[in-house]
């Protein structure tokens, strides 16, 4: 993305954290919410995921998963390649991802998804999604998730969306930590945290029981801290004059 592309990003987050009041939930600098603050910060999130933003990176559209997304959503959900490191089996048929899309509206209608839908710009195909899958406001700490079409796979598009989706955790919804997790084996994830900064906390063994087997969950994270310190390398290096 060119600096003026994250000039404009930067006024929209502006815009959008102005308007649902958001600007007092940076407050806080300890890692801890107290009981009026949680209650707050609860309230805007619901507000703020009710109506999620819609944003967009050089490559991506990030916006509400729609009820005719089950189309292209099926693609991806039957795909046991997609699934192998997740936490749900592939989708047995169309009617049943149809379900599911319907069921995201009154998700989202109560503020209670908080994941955008992705789609390629290039050819106007929803292939994934990425977000927030919980919120801890007693650490005020957020985990995020995402799933990728396979045909979309090596070419870096979560961790594009990931670096929005990231930022608007930290700087606009004021979370101080934002934790990821995937099951042994998943070296793509591995790599994708790594890339966004996210540093090795933990290892659950025998954590998860899928496919008649236990599995080890791994744990990365990163702080605000040390996700600015990063944005400035990235932002850094595009920038630099050769």
């Amino acid at each position: 993305m060119g600096e003026y592309i994250l000039k404009r990003l930067k006024i929209m987050f502006q815009r959008i954290f102005s308007f649902f009041g958001l600007s007092d939930l940076n407050k806080s600098d300890g890692f801890e919410l107290n009981g009026a603050e949680k209650e707050i910060k609860a309230q805007k999130i619901k507000e703020v995921f009710a109506d999620i933003p819609r944003f967009e990176t050089e490559r991506l559209i990030l916006r509400k998963i729609r009820e005719i997304d089950y189309i292209d959503m099926y693609e991806y959900s039957a795909d046991a390649d997609v699934t192998r490191y997740l936490t749900w089996q592939p989708h047995a048929n169309l009617s049943e991802t149809k379900r599911y899309a319907n069921d995201l509206q009154k998700r989202y209608k109560a503020g209670k998804f908080f994941d955008w839908g992705l789609v390629h710009k290039e050819d106007g195909k929803f292939i994934g999604t990425c977000g927030l899958t919980t919120i801890n406001l007693n650490k005020n700490a957020c985990e995020v998730g995402y799933v990728l079409s396979k045909k979309y796979w090596g070419r870096g598009l979560i961790p594009e969306a990931l670096e929005l989706v990231m930022d608007f955790a930290f700087v606009y919804l004021g979370f101080e930590r934002i934790e990821g997790r995937f099951l042994e084996g998943n070296v793509n994830s591995r790599k994708v945290m790594q890339k966004m900064g996210m540093v090795f906390d933990k290892v659950a063994r025998n954590a998860f029981y899928i496919n008649g087997e236990y599995k080890a969950v791994h744990h990365y994270y990163i702080t605000r801290e040390m996700f600015e310190s990063k944005k400035k390398e990235r932002e850094t290096r595009r920038y630099a004059v050769k």
